[in-house]
């Protein structure tokens, strides 16, 4: 890979995950001359740098599918390297419709985190399979917890945790109104009428 043209940019809102990519990045010989905590300011960095590609984990101002919106409505945007948590395959089909070029576990090894950049720089895709959770069908076993998917299940333990919809959205890489479509499903299962009633029969029930 031939290090006189830029990574560009980093995102990620945990400064240390951060600031390991850039160091991993520049180890393996790279420039990375823009990082950031902020998806609002991906864009900007994108351009003044000349961006050829950008890796993004986790930001707390926007969800990720949102900031891949803007991204690809940019002529000759930067490939994108995605760090995640495990998903659902859904998900990674949002994310496949929006032309992402790799996705990769955030504690992925750090020469591996390099290969994979050096596949995306030649043109490939990657999906590494640990990122991916079972979902679905698979989780209506017998059980209090059987009510909810393990989709929902994962939403009313961020909801537990005082996430907003907005943040809830950024750390499943789904948009913001799948988030209020699990809601809904949550709140109805539940019967409940929000958030707060949701949890407190959560907790009765023996969910959280």
């Amino acid at each position: 890979m031939p290090p006189e043209l830029p990574i560009g940019v980093v995102a990620d809102g945990t400064p240390m995950l951060r600031a390991g990519v850039v160091g991993t990045l520049r180890g393996a010989g790279l420039e990375v001359p823009g990082e950031t905590g902020l998806a609002s300011e991906v864009g900007e960095l994108v351009n003044r740098h000349h961006a050829e590609l950008v890796v993004i984990g986790s930001l707390p101002d926007m969800p990720v599918v949102e900031l891949l919106r803007r991204l690809r409505a940019q002529p000759d945007g930067p490939r994108v390297v995605l760090l995640l948590s495990r998903i659902s395959p859904d998900a990674i089909a949002e994310l496949l419709s929006l032309d992402v070029e790799a996705m990769v576990p955030r504690a992925i090894d750090a020469a591996d985190f390099v290969r994979a950049v050096e596949r995306v720089r030649l043109g490939e895709r990657v999906v590494d399979p640990g990122i991916l959770i079972a979902d679905g069908s698979a989780d209506d076993e017998p059980g209090e917890s059987s009510v909810l998917t393990a989709r929902e299940r994962e939403v009313l333990v961020l909801l537990s945790e005082g996430h907003s919809n907005r943040e809830i959205a950024s750390s499943l890489f789904v948009s913001l109104p799948t988030v209020k479509t699990h809601l809904a499903h949550i709140y109805a299962k539940l019967g409940a009428k929000n958030r707060n009633e949701a949890l407190g029969r959560a907790v009765a029930g023996g969910l959280l």
